[in-house]
């Protein structure tokens, strides 16, 4: 398979494909005014060169969206480091033992989402924690103009409640062109809410609704226009927080 080989096949599915390539995907992208997409073919990231090349053209043809991809071999860190650069949030890996092991550290190392499954496909009997700030702290270190490491960062300072350092990493996600405006926008309206704002969240989620509006975004307006009109305590509301790597895991 040469570089570049892909197809979209609709509802965000990229597979290998000798007739397609990159260019025709990026496309539609812009045809469907995608923000994440699923690379679903094993092949795609088999060979580590092929996989960086890969990942070089799909920063050549300006694809920034958010994506997720299978793999069935252990990568290594070249590969993670240059997936990552161009835009991978998820993977799901399908390793033995011995290598999801490795795999687990490596996969951390650099800020990705994971699923764990035997080479079966039985999901491994372990639990994924949370990066803590110390540990997208590192990935922002490794990825300093990376869109994704930033806000990633933001989101885990508002899950430690470190609302006063949210803002720098979100604002610097967004002018890096961080591609789902509308979580950004769900973001600041949850700190909003958590400093006592509850009109400032609404419009901030009132803009967030333009467009393609993810489900969290119409689930917290609906909520908040609810418990205001109810009469509730617009201080004790906290709305629902959407990490960009919820949307790409694969079923």
């Amino acid at each position: 398979m040469g570089n570049g080989s892909a197809k979209y096949t609709g509802a965000g599915i990229v597979t290998s494909s000798e007739g397609g390539s990159l260019a025709d995907v990026a496309v539609e992208i812009a045809h469907h005014d995608l923000q994440c997409l699923i690379f679903q073919d094993e092949a795609l990231f088999r060979d580590e060169l092929s996989a960086i090349s890969f990942c070089s053209e799909m920063r050549t043809c300006k694809i920034n969206v958010l994506w997720s991809a299978r793999l069935d071999s252990l990568p290594t860190r070249v590969q993670l480091h240059a997936m990552r650069l161009a835009g991978c949030q998820h993977l799901e890996l399908s390793l033995p033992v011995e290598e999801a092991d490795q795999a687990y550290d490596l996969v951390r190392e650099y800020g990705f989402d994971m699923t764990l499954r035997h080479p079966d496909g039985t999901p491994y009997a372990v639990d994924v924690p949370d990066y803590t700030v110390a540990e997208r702290e590192a990935v922002c270190g490794i990825f300093p103009d990376l869109h994704t490491a930033q806000f990633d960062l933001a989101v885990a300072y508002f899950k430690a409640r470190r609302y006063r350092d949210v803002m720098l990493p979100l604002a610097k996600s967004m002018t890096l062109g961080f591609p789902a405006n509308e979580l950004c926008l769900n973001l600041l309206a949850c700190l909003s809410a958590a400093k006592h704002y509850p009109e400032m969240a609404a419009g901030l989620l009132k803009q967030a609704r333009y467009g393609n509006s993810h489900p969290v975004v119409d689930k917290n307006a609906d909520t908040l226009r609810s418990w205001v009109r109810n009469g509730g305590d617009v201080r004790g509301i906290r709305l629902l927080l959407e990490p960009a790597r919820a949307s790409l895991k694969m079923a």
